[in-house]
């Protein structure tokens, strides 16, 4: 079998898959590590300009040819650079000084439910028991894992910040998931991804300046730091994004999505392969909990947009989260 043909087999979707969400996974261990290297909003602007110009070359013609739709469409790209790159990933490194990797990637699962929700109530899409029953179990799961097993602790609402940044994320990533659903197929992936990255980019200067006291300066960067941001920029960003959107293509958006769920334990080994992070019980246990609750949801059902072309409504959690 030559390699076009295998491009198209299941199997092949699965290797993609798989590959995906390994690079997605590696950008918390990342932020987790460059925690005491560079500020939060200059490691993501160095992130995005490096993802940019290295994919500028192979999107540039589509961006150029399908240039009238995003001037028409610039405010909803606006909105998607935001809470897909500038905001969320500036707040992942951000929290990455006061929280965990594991706790990171387990709260982070929360975003297809709450894109659910947010689905709900913009598009009245029907939410059965069994997803409101995960969206329980999942909830109680990270209530346990912020509050280090002792749940009494809610009363006091003593959050780490980190985890206060990174619920936020999912939050946005919400915004995200239902925002892209409006625009996507407007573009084509190659214009839309170029094009939100472009614009994300534009957008962190202002946090860069503000982080930097208004001064243009570029930190000294070591040889850890350079590979961190070479690993964001090509693996966590672009590849990342190509192998999920190959993926989805083979297997579909509902059997995709369900690998998503795999993000929390291929974090924690690699956070325990590359920084050392231990694993505690309280952060297994809470991770069984949060993964069982999203089980439990999808059980309700696939998304009904799902089939060809549901990847232009859902690939968003190959890019935003």
């Amino acid at each position: 079998m030559n390699f076009r043909c295998f491009r198209h087999t299941q199997t092949a979707g699965y290797i993609f898959i798989i590959l995906g969400i390994t690079f997605w996974s590696g950008n918390f261990v990342a932020a987790r590590g460059l925690a005491q290297e560079l500020p939060p909003a200059t490691t993501n602007l160095l992130r995005w300009i490096l993802a940019s110009l290295i994919f500028l070359p192979f999107g540039w013609r589509a961006l150029w040819r399908e240039r009238k739709a995003v001037v028409r469409h610039w405010k909803v790209l606006s909105l998607l650079a935001l809470t897909g790159i500038s905001l969320y990933d500036t707040a992942v490194f951000l929290a990455g000084q006061t929280t965990g990797t594991l706790n990171m990637s387990l709260i982070a699962t929360l975003s297809p439910l709450l894109t659910s929700l947010t689905a709900q109530f913009l598009y009245k899409e029907r939410i059965g028991h069994s997803m409101y029953f995960g969206i329980a179990v999942s909830s109680f799961g990270v209530a346990y894992l912020v509050t280090g097993g002792q749940l009494d602790r809610l009363l006091s609402l003593h959050f780490a910040p980190g985890d206060l940044l990174i619920l936020s994320t999912t939050c946005m990533s919400a915004v995200y998931n239902t925002a892209v659903s409006r625009v996507a197929k407007e573009f084509s992936q190659t214009t839309l991804f170029l094009s939100i990255s472009l614009l994300g980019t534009l957008y962190l200067v202002p946090m860069y300046l503000w982080e930097t006291g208004g001064r243009f300066t570029v930190p000294p960067i070591s040889g850890g730091v350079a590979a961190s941001l070479i690993y964001l920029a090509v693996l966590a960003s672009i590849l990342c994004f190509l192998f999920w959107n190959s993926a989805v293509q083979i297997l579909g958006a509902p059997k995709a999505m369900l690998f998503y769920y795999t993000l929390p334990p291929v974090s924690a080994l690699i956070a325990w392969l590359v920084i050392d992070e231990p694993v505690n019980r309280t952060q297994l246990l809470s991770g069984a909990l949060i993964l069982a609750g999203i089980f439990v949801a999808l059980y309700d059902g696939a998304p009904q947009s799902a089939g060809k072309g549901g990847f232009r409504r859902q690939h968003a959690m190959g890019v935003a989260q």
